[in-house]
């Protein structure tokens, strides 16, 4: 299928594109990565700055209904927050959701990126996440522009995108399902007859030629993922992936630099391991734009997360990061101490995706379980040093060897780091208390909500009956009796072994469980308030 044609009015571009999404509107959710206290936290490790997370003023362009920005305002009620979206169904979704919660300091309108300007005002953070490849070429330089234009001269833009020349395998299927189903004009007809191709080729292109293995590991890929998904990322209209030198020399010419990404670790050329991270000093000339765009040859990378500032704060950028650079910073990760010790005795934490680190100290271990056991919360470096140095000989060099540690597992991705503590609350509490986003949501039955770690997360049945129930005005035995009257109400069913629980006694001891079962889940997924 031909591409969009370049002689489409803008206007008449743009009317396109929302009339798409106003059909199949995008779910709309938190992006930890987007979040104002990673971006500040990633650039005070690069020794600059930035603006105050907690009475920032964020602009997002391209919010959909508000999924990024809604936890934020809730979150930080001194943050003020304004989203532009070119869907008007979405943005009415938004606020129905804005008045549920009765959060005042989020505003969402329903217009072009194209229109935001000077009487906006300036803002300490601009977000554009998911659009800039998926819109036309006026609108991608109206993103670059007014994130330059707004943007306080402290401030930190974060732009997403899709990437060259690793999209170009993504390509291929996209060429693919536009061939077969781009003129279909229903959205759901045009999933469907797309999602029949991504499954016929899934069994039957050529296991054994790179285009064949190319197609099935693509379409066994979209084979679950969801609609909306599909059509706006593979079947839009508009679908244009750049080089991150493209990027970044856009970003240029409109007055903003490349900082990083969103994930440091990719950066580092040792991830990809020793030998191969000469071969890309070597070619790059340790030059970092080349660099980068070495690292996505190499690796084949389809999606980057970009961070930029202005060009005058690029240029004093720390480019040699420290461990010291993480000491004021709040620290988390999910991993685990392995059972069986590694060579010599040594102890070795490893995480879901198998990365790992090994140390032969029992103070830096001391510091990780730690870490470890305080998940989904946070901790600072100076806590972890505290509980660890507690009876050491030699507190300096073991402060300095903690540090060392966090500083390793910042650079492959073991631990996120953020300016903005996470402080769950416990399952145990007298009178547990659920974050009132998720409360409300709960409450109007949608699917998923944004935890304290501005994580999306499914709101599965038994949390939904309770959760709205968690304001913490109830004790165990109050919310125990609630559930015992859900329970008479025909609500929820309480079984054993399959079978329904009829015996009073019985069913008010499930009912226990059930409280205790959901609790402990909540704090899990950091849905109590600490």
């Amino acid at each position: 299928m031909a591409p969009p044609d370049v002689n489409t009015p803008p206007d008449a571009a743009l009317a396109r594109t929302a009339a798409q999404y106003d059909a199949v509107p995008y779910q709309s959710h938190p992006f930890p990565m987007t979040h104002p206290g990673r971006l500040a936290a990633i650039s005070h490790m690069f020794g600059l700055e930035a603006p105050r997370v907690s009475k920032a003023r964020v602009l997002e362009l391209g919010c959909a209904a508000g999924g990024n920005l809604i936890p934020m305002g809730a979150r930080f009620p001194g943050m003020r927050c304004l989203g532009v979206d070119l869907s008007g169904v979405q943005i009415a979704q938004g606020h129905d959701r804005l008045k549920r919660l009765g959060i005042d300091n989020v505003d969402l309108r329903h217009g072009s990126i194209t229109e935001v300007g000077e009487a906006d005002g300036q803002f300490d953070y601009v977000i554009c996440h998911g659009v800039y490849s998926w819109v036309p070429a006026h609108v991608r330089d109206a993103i670059l522009r007014v994130a330059s234009e707004r943007l306080t001269d402290n401030g930190v833009a974060i732009v997403s995108y899709n990437v060259m020349p690793g999209w170009y395998t993504k390509r291929i299927v996209r060429e693919a399902m536009l061939a077969h189903a781009g003129g279909i004009a229903d959205p759901a007809a045009k999933v469907g007859q797309a999602r029949a191709l991504m499954e016929f080729l899934k069994e039957k292109a050529p296991p054994n030629t790179p285009y064949g293995n190319v197609l099935r590991t693509e379409a066994a890929f979209l084979v679950g993922q969801r609609d909306d998904y599909i059509l706006h990322e593979f079947l839009e209209d508009e679908n244009a992936p750049c080089t991150v030198s493209e990027f970044v020399q856009a970003a240029e010419r409109n007055g903003l630099s490349y900082l990083a990404e969103t994930e440091i670790h990719t950066m580092l050329a040792e991830t990809y391991g020793e030998e191969t991270a000469v071969a890309l000093r070597t070619l790059s000339g340790n030059k970092l734009l080349p660099l980068e765009q070495y690292i996505d040859i190499v690796t084949g990378r389809t999606f980057r997360q970009t961070i930029l500032v202005k060009v005058d704060r690029a240029r004093r950028a720390q480019r040699m990061l420290q461990p010291a650079s993480l000491r004021d910073l709040h620290v988390s990760g999910r991993f685990k101490l392995d059972a069986e010790r590694g060579p010599e005795g040594a102890f070795v934490f490893r995480d879901q995706a198998d990365r790992t680190l090994t140390t032969g100290s029992a103070v830096v271990a001391t510091a990780l379980e730690a870490l470890a056991a305080r998940y989904p919360s946070t901790m600072s470096p100076a806590d972890l040093i505290a509980i660890a140095t507690r009876w050491a000989a030699d507190p300096a060099a073991q402060e300095s060897a903690v540090m060392d540690a966090l500083f390793r597992m910042a650079n492959v991705g073991m631990i996120d780091f953020s300016t903005e503590p996470v402080r769950v609350g416990a399952a145990v509490a007298e009178r547990p208390e659920a974050i009132a986003i998720a409360r409300a949501d709960a409450a109007a039955g949608l699917a998923s909500t944004a935890n304290l770690r501005h994580e999306s997360v499914g709101i599965e049945l038994p949390a939904r009956t309770l959760l709205p129930l968690l304001d913490g005005s109830r004790d165990r035995p109050a919310l125990v009796e609630a559930v015992l009257r859900m329970v008479a109400d025909g609500a929820i069913h309480l079984n054993r072994e399959g079978k329904p629980i009829l015996d009073d006694a019985d069913r008010r001891v499930a009912a226990a469980e059930h409280v205790e079962t959901t609790l402990k889940a909540l704090e899990a997924v950091a849905l109590l308030r600490g």
